[in-house]
C-alpha cells in the first residue's frame, strides 16, 4: 500500500471559532447565530484538507488545560490522529475569526501558554521515534512561547535525520532556523517573505533568496499572494501561477493552508512541479468558498486546478 501518511507539526494548537455576520462595525453587539467551532491552527487546517485529498495526516503539537483536552478529544472526530504532548503550563489558546457577508475577515488570536522545557524535549523524542512512518513532515503555524533557543533548528535536524522530506509554512526566526537547518520546501505568503528577506518580494529577490539557501538543502520556495500571482522557484526555474477567479467568496481564512495541503498531496502522488502548483491553487480556491478554514471539496479543487495557468518566468 502506498504510504500517504504525512506528519504535520503544529506546535501552537488552538480551539478555532468562526462566526459570520452581515457587516463588522465597532461599538456594536452581535448575536452570533452561525458559528463554527473546531480544532485549529494552521497545521490542523492543512490536515483537514489532506484528509479530503485522500492522505492520512497525523498532527503533532502541544496541548494544555481544558482547551487542550477539548482539542485532543475532537481531533479523532476529524479523522486526524494526534501525536500530542500534554503539559500543565496553562490553557491552549482560542482563536476567533469574524467574517462578514463580503468575505472580509478579522482575526483575534490568542498567543497560548509557555511550554515547559520538559515537554519540548518529550515532543522531539516522539518525533524521532516516528522515523520511517511518514513520507513528509510539514511544520506549520506560529511558534509557542517558552521555546529553547534554536528549538526549530533542532527539530528540523531531527526530522531530516528521520528521513522526512521537510516542508515549512511559518515565519520569522523559526522559519530562518528551519531553512538554515536544511528544510526542503518553504511555502509562505508575500508578507512573511518580506519579513525574512529584508522587505523585498520581487521575482529577483525571491530567486536570490532561493539561490542563497539551496546549498543548505532548500529545494523549492513558494510565495503566495492571496488574489495575486503565486511565485514558485526551484532548481529548474521560476514559475508564476495565476489564482482561480471566483465569483463569490465565503472566507479566505485557511486558503494558504489548503494550498500547502494540495502541494503535499501532489508531491506524494508524484505529480510534476507545475501540476502540484495547479492542484495547490485549486485547493486554495475551494477553501475560499467555505466559511471554516481547511474545508475543501476534492472534486471542486481538482476542477479548479484544470483552469489554473502556470507559466515559466
Amino acid at each position: 500500500m502506498e504510504n500517504t501518511k504525512a506528519l504535520i507539526v503544529n506546535l501552537n494548537l488552538a480551539v478555532d471559532k468562526t462566526a459570520k455576520i452581515p457587516v463588522f462595525r465597532p461599538n456594536h453587539i452581535y448575536r452570533l447565530a452561525e458559528t463554527i467551532t473546531q480544532p485549529g491552527g494552521k497545521g490542523v487546517n492543512v490536515s483537514m484538507a489532506l484528509r479530503e485529498l485522500g492522505c492520512r495526516p497525523v498532527i503533532a503539537g502541544f496541548v494544555s488545560g481544558h482547551n487542550g483536552r477539548w482539542i485532543a478529544e475532537n481531533l479523532p472526530g476529524e479523522n486526524i490522529p494526534g501525536l500530542l504532548v500534554r503539559h500543565s503550563g496553562g490553557e491552549s489558546r482560542v482563536c476567533y475569526s469574524i467574517v462578514d457577508g463580503a468575505g472580509r475577515f478579522t482575526d483575534f488570536n490568542e498567543e497560548g501558554p509557555k511550554v515547559p522545557v520538559k515537554a519540548q524535549a518529550q515532543l522531539l523524542k516522539r518525533l524521532a521515534a516516528e522515523a520511517g512512518a511518514f513520507r513528509i513532515a510539514a511544520v506549520c503555524g506560529r511558534k509557542v512561547m517558552g521555546l529553547k533557543k534554536n528549538f526549530y533548528a533542532g527539530m528540523t535536524r531531527t526530522l531530516k535525520e528521520a528521513g522526512y522530506f521537510t516542508a515549512f509554512d511559518t515565519g520569522g526566526a523559526p522559519l530562518l532556523e528551519g531553512i538554515e537547518a536544511g528544510a526542503d520546501l518553504v511555502k509562505i505568503n508575500r508578507e512573511e517573505f518580506r519579513e525574512i528577506a529584508g522587505g523585498t518580494s520581487s521575482r529577483g529577490g525571491i530567486r536570490r533568496f532561493f539561490d542563497k539557501y539551496s546549498p543548505r538543502g532548500l529545494k523549492a520556495l513558494i510565495v503566495t499572494d492571496g488574489p495575486g500571482v503565486t511565485l514558485a522557484v526551484s532548481q529548474f526555474g521560476l514559475w508564476g501561477a495565476s489564482p482561480v477567479p471566483l465569483r463569490r467568496l465565503a472566507s479566505p481564512v485557511g486558503a494558504g493552508d489548503s494550498f500547502l495541503a494540495g502541494f503535499i498531496s501532489g508531491f506524494m502522488r508524484g505529480l510534476a512541479f507545475e501540476a502540484n502548483l495547479k492542484l495547490a491553487s485549486g485547493c486554495a480556491a475551494s477553501d475560499c468558498l467555505t466559511l471554516a478554514a481547511g474545508r475543501i471539496s476534492r472534486g471542486e479543487a481538482e476542477t479548479f486546478a484544470r483552469t489554473v495557468k502556470v507559466r515559466e518566468l
